[in-house]
């Protein structure tokens, strides 16, 4: 719940990234590097984020990340990230065939067992 002091509205980091919908520890690093500018009070013992200064930031990265800028029909990748997605997916279909493999050498192993005669299993 938004704290109101000398009529300007204040949030904590945890209501200020739900606000912003990203992670609290993520809100956390940009009030480090100094993006966000807060209140410390020390009665209450935290940081507190004026509403005002949320929806600058709010506004400021607008559109600069995620699936916003992906979508856009002009949006090129850089050829690092676009290597570094080849990379991914390369690496998740390898793992993808070899968790394939190591199933069917199960089934196949536990095919063969079931399948012995009962001379070799011990049976009579």
């Amino acid at each position: 719940m938004p704290l109101t002091i000398d009529g300007i509205t204040y949030y904590t980091t945890n209501e200020a990234a739900r606000e912003l919908g990203v992670q609290p520890n993520s809100l956390r690093t940009v009030v480090a590097n100094g993006t966000i500018a807060v209140r410390y009070m020390e009665e209450l013992g935290r940081n507190l984020i004026a509403a005002d200064e949320l929806e600058r930031y709010r506004a400021e990265r607008a559109g600069q990340k995620g699936w916003t800028t992906r979508k856009d029909p002009s949006y090129q990748p850089t050829n690092s990230r676009a290597a570094y997605f080849r990379a991914y997916r390369r690496r998740k279909r390898q793992e993808a065939a070899e968790q394939e493999q190591v199933r069917e050498q199960t089934q196949a192993q536990t095919t063969t067992e079931t399948e012995k005669p009962a001379d070799e299993n011990g049976g009579r």
